[in-house]
Parts: C-alpha cells; structure tokens; sequence
C-alpha cells in the first residue's frame, strides 16, 4: 500500500545522514546534576538515557524487518540513513550512560538495563513484527516530540552542562530529521489505527512508570526524598508550567489523530539552525 499525505502532511525534504560524534564529555562527574543543577531533571534524563541503546536496537530491527515492503529508492534511502543514525545514537548514549554508572549507582543502572531487556525481549517475543513496528512508530513520537521541546528552547539549552548540551542536541536533531520513518513504514504494511492507539498508549504508560520508578530510585540514593523544597523545585521545571516534560503534553495528544502525520507540524528550520553549534562529525556509518 502506497502511503498517501495530504498537502498539509507533505514531508519537507530533509536528508536523513548518519554521523559518528565521538563525544568525550570532558570535565563532568558522574554525579553531577548537569542540567540546570537539578536532581530532578537530570536523573530523569539520564534514566531515558539508559533506554536508548537498547531500544533503539529495537526500533532499527522493527524497521529492518519490514523495509522490503518499500519499493520507492528515495523511500529506502531514508530508511538507511535512519538505521545508520540510530547505530549512533546507541553507541554514543552508551558511552554516556557508562559515566552515570559509574560508581554511585551502579546497582540502579543495572537494574534499569536488566527490565528494559526483559520489556523488549518481551515485546520481541509476544508482538508481531507489525506491532513492533507500530510501537516503535509511537516512541519515535514521543523522542520526536521530546526533541522538538529541547530545540525550540535555547533556555533549556543553555541549562545543560557544557559537557553533555551537544550529546542532547545532536540527538534531537537527528530525531527530529528521520522523525516520520517508521511512522510511513508502519502505514504501509497496515496503518491500522486502533492497533496504532494502543500500542502507543501501552508504550507510554511502560515508559512512564519505568522512567518514574527508576528517577525515584536515584533521588532516593541522593536523599532528595529527604529535602521537599529541592524535590518540590525540580517537580515543577518538569511537569509545571512550560516545564520540560509538560510542555509536550499537547504535541503527544495530536498522535491520537486519525490523520496525524510527524510533520504536520514542519520544524526542520530547527536542524540547520542548531547543527551549526555542534562540533564537525567524526566519521558517518550508513545502513
């Protein structure tokens, strides 16, 4: 089935090219609260860290196990460049999360990492390849949606240590270029829309409480659970108003839409805008 968008969800031509960074993350600690000094904020970040290589080892088999179902080269093309681009992104947040591992928390990162492989080793297992497919589509949303808040907000930028700020806008540039192919992919093999809501809503609610248990767990070796007004603080830049999480609440309602398409809403003029503040890439590595 050929996809077909409407005028208003045509897609902007945006290359989708992998690039090996090779970030060092010179002069941080691991446990340093790297954005904006904040317990809150950052054992959060670093908890939706801890996913990424793993799960985006999920969504590039997702896609790989159907992309024969496209014929157009242009098509296909995207589909490399995403599967590339997802490569780097584990390989780099690996490197990351090796630094928030190291030491203080080591038991709570490895307890992280054994129930995101059991989640997906679970979802491998039990869902077809269409339906991790279509849950792959619905994440993709979220980091999609998750990135677009961070580009669209040079003051949530600026609130990043130095270290770590280009890691996080490198990746939210990069799921932001390749943010509507599993999406097409899935409308191509079915498009269902009701399997579409619930895996997304299921997707979401795992990832909810796997992010919200594990950020608790950090806090608590912190003591944070201790200081209500450090705890109270930072609760609010998440999920107060315009905080970092909240913000997104009305971008993750519109994949409820029957005719939602990624770029119904085009924000591609973020990734030249803020590719030019990030260091030359080290190498690239395509599908």
């Amino acid at each position: 089935m050929k996809l077909s968008l409407t005028k208003k969800q045509k897609a902007p031509v945006v290359p989708i090219t992998p690039r090996r960074m090779g970030f060092s993350f010179d002069g941080i600690k691991h446990d340093d609260y790297w954005f904006d000094n904040d317990p809150v904020l950052t054992h959060l970040l670093n908890i939706l860290s801890l996913t990424f290589p793993d799960g985006e080892r999920f969504f590039v088999d997702s896609v790989r196990a159907l992309r024969d179902q496209v014929q157009d080269k242009e098509r296909q093309k995207d589909i490399s460049g995403f599967i590339g681009q997802e490569a780097m992104h584990s390989l780099e947040h690996q490197a990351f999360n090796d630094l928030i591992a190291d030491g203080k928390y080591d038991d709570i990162v490895g307890k992280a990492l054994a129930v995101t492989n059991k989640l997906l080793a679970g979802a491998r297992k039990h869902m077809s390849k269409r339906q991790q497919l279509a849950a792959t589509a619905g994440l993709e949303h979220f980091t999609a949606i998750l990135a677009d808040a961070i580009l669209r907000r040079p003051d949530l930028i600026n609130k990043m240590d130095p270290a770590v700020r280009d890691l996080w806008v490198w990746h939210a540039i990069e799921e932001t270029e390749h943010k509507a192919v599993a999406y097409d992919l899935y409308k191509d093999v079915n498009g269902n829309y009701l399997e579409r809501q619930r895996l997304f809503l299921s997707s979401t609610a795992y990832l909810i409480g796997f992010s919200s248990y594990f950020t608790w767990q950090m806090l608590k070796r912190d003591n944070v659970h201790k200081k209500p007004l450090t705890l109270a603080k930072g609760l609010w830049k998440g999920f107060g108003y315009r905080g970092v999480i909240s913000s997104i609440v009305p971008a993750w309602f519109s994949y409820l839409k029957p005719g939602f398409h990624p770029w119904d809403d085009d924000n591609s003029a973020l990734i030249e805008e803020w590719r030019s503040s990030l260091p030359k890439p080290k190498g690239k590595n395509a599908a």
